[in-house]
């Protein structure tokens, strides 16, 4: 696994996570509940879903902590600088990787906007990528 090159690398803001992204990246998604928003501090949380197999820690990976709510919704983030950490979602098969780590300047299409019947009244949508009320209709 460690033998492929990656197309992108990502760390959190003191470096102390980091890991690798094989093959082509995916397009971003981002989420607009009020949990994404609470997280995040923002209008929405930014993040790639990518398959497991085509993400690789390189550091850090004891510096994730995990918060979770009563509700089972869970954050990731650096234990030592707070930045939002890689989520290696339960089934094992995929990792949602906030799209603010990465390196450098990725130039990643968009895949859609999920919450936005939540979206904060303040936050702009203003691209054209699909828009869900909650889920899409495959994610059900």
């Amino acid at each position: 696994m460690s033998g492929e090159a990656f197309v992108a690398t990502g760390r959190c803001l003191c470096g102390a996570v980091s890991f690798g992204l094989r093959d082509k990246l995916p397009a971003v998604g981002f989420c607009h509940c009020s949990l994404c928003r609470r997280v995040s501090g923002t209008g929405s949380n930014a993040v790639l879903n990518v398959r497991r197999e085509r993400f690789e820690w390189l550091s850090g990976e004891d510096n994730v902590q995990v918060y979770a709510t009563p509700s089972g919704w869970k954050s990731l983030f650096c234990r030592t600088c707070g930045s939002p950490a890689p989520h290696i979602l339960r089934d094992g098969r995929r990792v949602l990787v906030p799209a603010g780590m990465l390196d450098g300047d990725c130039d990643l299409p968009i895949s859609g906007h999920i919450f936005v019947g939540s979206k904060a009244r303040w936050e702009v949508i203003a691209d054209d990528a699909p828009q869900f009320e909650t889920w899409p209709p495959a994610a059900g």
